[in-house]
């Protein structure tokens, strides 16, 4: 079994992570950091779901700071971090991802950004890879359009809220 904790306690927040990447890597992920921060970007009721989390959570982000879909969605979660303080966030390499999460979850390949919701033991509830569903099943060019502008982070956001939000109702 994956020591979530431990590999969890060798990744990066999300300051750290945005420093190793290049010029116009950093100024892309300050972009989408700004974007979701903006009044109206994350709706209220979205806002107040998040609020109403009880447990404590970890996401476990394995991603790259060269890759647009990590860009868009690291800097999505990292603001559902700050508007609810009781998840936290590291990123791992894809590398490492690969040498320790690859096999034990069955995957072909890790797809990045691969996001393990983890509850406050760090046992695993649910995974988000690259884009929002509602993108990937839409497959349409405009869809894809939107998202790579950052009109999806929201999206990114509800996917994790709902893994949450089923475990929560299921612990009770």
């Amino acid at each position: 079994m994956v020591p979530y904790k431990e590999l969890f306690a060798t990744g990066q927040r999300f300051d750290g992570f945005v420093k190793t990447g290049l010029p116009a890597e950093r100024t892309a992920m300050q972009h989408f950091a700004d974007r979701i921060r903006r009044p109206g970007e994350l709706s209220t009721a979205t806002q107040q779901r998040l609020t109403a989390i009880q447990g404590t959570y970890h996401l476990l982000i394995a991603g790259e700071i060269w890759c647009p879909d990590c860009q868009i969605n690291v800097a999505a979660f990292d603001y559902l971090c700050e508007v609810q303080p009781a998840i936290d966030l590291a990123i791992v390499s894809r590398g490492r991802a690969q040498n320790t999460l690859q096999a034990e979850l069955g995957l072909e390949k890790i797809a990045i950004p691969l996001v393990l919701v983890l509850d406050e033991h760090f046992r695993l509830i649910g995974q988000f890879v690259e884009r929002p569903q509602g993108v990937v099943t839409d497959g349409g060019e405009q869809a894809l359009r939107e998202y790579k502008m950052g009109n999806h982070m929201q999206d990114s956001i509800m996917e994790v809220l709902a893994m949450i939000e089923m475990f929560e109702k299921q612990a009770v």
